[in-house]
């Protein structure tokens, strides 16, 4: 795909603090891409480093294969709509949108057409002597982005425009965002710390972290492919188990089963979805148990085998696995189609799931994992982070 704007090792000092860290990143043409994180972690940074708007200690940014970072904000080409809009409430809404051609002195009749085309591809046709401060919410929001489309660019930043909307507001200006995109081919560039919206928004993510990029990829590959736990746990809730892998069988209070992992400590970390409970007693988990035991002993006699060393009888027999003790419900959360049920065993692991409504709830339990068909593996990360 081609890319539109690059950043290559990025670098930004404030205060003479280090807010941006060795940032690289493409941003393809046709493609949202959502730069998500916590407050402070450096995206909307990042956004006014690429717009010219904070003077780079280091790195380049390309433009349609142009250098563009010593150039002022208003030559690089790139629109933008801030979380504040910042619209002049003393012009009504085409001498808004009609502004920046106004000072490029572009002449008033195809001034007055080219305000009227794009209050049109925002659905506000009609709209050009309204008001600013007699418009809703969601309508000053399309404002803001006619009046950044004006300058016939088609690379949009959004820096957290709905941020300040209620939920179905918010949902709607999405879904607009996405037909508008399609319908333009427009190459957007969107800040935000709500993952959800990024998941449903974008094409690809940039996860940022104390202003480092931690991963890009689709928002698919970041919830179940992520590269260590805080983009896991960033991306969606789950669970965390401590185990120990060994001789290729990963082993917990709850779980063992065979896995292509170095030997050690590891926290297991599972989705709340790919996990449920079931009244059944423990015979099944011990019995699976008893079998990968047994399978861990074979190995180890056809590697004694191959060495040449002796056998004791003992060694023929795998060792007998106790009942796990079982889970209880302690707390369940109404989430509309689904509810969140947190259990509890008597050694204090709290493990939660997710139910659909109608589903049966039991009061005990033991822990089971599921997976979907062509899922993502399970996922798993080392205890000392690697």
């Amino acid at each position: 795909m081609e890319i539109r704007l690059s950043c290559e090792n990025l670098e930004l000092e404030l205060d003479k603090k280090k807010i941006l860290k060795d940032i690289s990143l493409e941003v393809h043409s046709g493609e949202i891409l959502a730069l998500l994180g916590e407050s402070g972690c450096g995206k909307s940074s990042l956004l006014k480093a690429m717009l010219g708007l904070y003077p780079l200690s280091k790195g380049k940014i390309f433009f349609q294969g142009k250098e563009i970072q010593n150039l002022p904000s208003h030559k690089r080409g790139i629109s933008v709509v801030f979380q504040d809009l910042r619209l002049f409430p003393h012009l009504n809404v085409g001498e808004n949108v009609g502004f920046s051609l106004e000072l490029q002195k572009v002449p008033k009749t195809e001034r007055r057409k080219r305000v009227e085309e794009l209050l049109k591809l925002v659905q506000l046709e009609g709209y050009s002597e309204r008001r600013i401060d007699s418009l809703s919410g969601g309508q000053m929001q399309r404002v803001a982005i006619a009046r950044a489309l004006a300058m016939n660019e088609n690379i949009l930043f959004l820096d957290e425009p709905f941020s300040a909307l209620d939920p179905n507001l918010r949902r709607e200006m999405g879904d607009f965002l996405l037909e508008l995109q399609k319908q333009e081919n427009l190459t957007v560039v969107l800040v935000t710390h709500d993952q959800e919206e990024a998941l449903r928004l974008a094409h690809r993510i940039a996860l940022m972290k104390d202003g480092e990029i931690l991963q890009v990829d689709e928002g698919e590959k970041l919830y179940y492919s992520p590269v260590n736990e805080y983009v896991a746990r960033f991306m969606g809730k789950g669970n965390s188990i401590l185990g120990r892998v060994e001789n290729g069988v990963f082993s917990c209070p709850y779980f063992s089963f065979p896995v292509e992992k170095e030997e050690g400590n590891y926290t297991f970390f599972f989705r709340e979805r790919q996990l449920s409970f079931t009244k059944e007693i423990a015979e099944r988990q011990i019995a699976e148990r008893q079998i990968v035991e047994r399978q861990i002993v074979e190995k180890q006699i056809v590697e004694k085998q191959t060495a040449g060393e002796s056998i004791h009888e003992g060694e023929k027999v795998s060792g007998i696995s106790e009942a796990p003790n079982p889970f209880t419900l302690i707390e369940k959360e109404y989430l509309g189609e689904f509810f969140r049920a947190f259990y509890k065993n008597p050694d204090g692991q709290v493990l939660s799931c997710l139910i659909e409504r109608g589903e049966e709830l039991p009061e005990e339990g033991f822990p089971t994992l599921c997976f979907l068909e062509g899922e993502e593996e399970i996922l798993f990360f080392h205890k000392e982070g690697k």
